[in-house]
């Protein structure tokens, strides 16, 4: 949906919530968190200085809402594929890998967990709601053999979190995704031979985000992201020109 039509249907209160956003994002992209203050955080999106304790009680708060903007991006963008994939399993094997993936390469999530200080403490895995999601579609099917689908999820979410952090703080090999996919395949009820062959099957080509992705407000008076988004347009372009 074009940004224009999106901002149409916000109410006042998410317009202004959604600068304060994007204002605290570019900031943290621009200098790291330890040097942005509240206050340049409204001036950045043009607001009172005391508006933003209207919408968020600190900075961790702010911070942790957009990891959450990062998570709908990212479900955005594999939204297609898991559409197509019908077997449960195959789905929930894509699903984390992806993710996995993201995690350790994606520059515009890791860029913002580096300048946000929280490499060693933020993964970016699969929603609860949607990992619970894919567990009761198997569940009806018959391809999982789990009786409680909340705490299957809890296991899964915790394994993949856990697994993720290991990794980005250099304790585990990236290879350790695959054997993380394959327990989780088994825990769901596929004999380990199935669980080995979707866990070592190679990812579908799917996009990550990149920052031009990123919801972003051209109503506010600070500029950079905008800016490099257009910098970023014009070198793909040249890219795709010359190939």
């Amino acid at each position: 949906m074009p940004l224009a039509a999106e901002t149409k249907k916000l109410t006042k209160r998410e317009r202004t919530r959604r600068k304060l956003l994007t204002a605290t994002r570019d900031l943290i992209y621009e200098k790291g968190i330890e040097q942005v203050a509240i206050l340049d955080i409204t001036t950045a999106a043009g607001l009172a200085a005391g508006s933003f304790y209207n919408y968020f009680d600190n900075k961790p708060a702010i911070v942790q809402a957009i990891i959450e903007d990062f998570q709908a991006v990212f479900e955005s963008h594999l939204a297609e594929t898991r559409k197509a994939l019908k077997d449960p399993a195959m789905r929930i094997s894509v699903t984390l890998k992806y993710y996995f993936e993201q995690a350790q390469s994606n520059e515009a999530w890791r860029s913002f967990i580096i300048n946000a200080g929280l490499s060693d403490e933020q993964i970016i895995v699969q929603s609860r709601r949607q990992c619970t999601e894919d567990i009761l579609a198997g569940q009806r099917g018959g391809r999982f053999k789990t009786e409680n689908a909340a705490i299957t999820q809890s296991l899964i979410t915790g394994m993949a979190t856990h697994v993720g952090l290991e990794i980005q703080r250099g304790h585990l090999p990236r290879a350790a995704t695959v054997e993380t996919v394959r327990h989780v395949l088994r825990m769901l009820g596929l004999p380990d031979i199935a669980a080995k062959a979707f866990a070592e099957a190679p990812l579908p080509k799917i996009t990550g985000p990149r920052r031009s992705d990123l919801p972003e407000d051209p109503s506010i008076p600070f500029r950079l992201a905008r800016d490099r988004r257009r910098m970023q347009r014009a070198s793909d372009t040249a890219v795709s020109a010359a190939s």
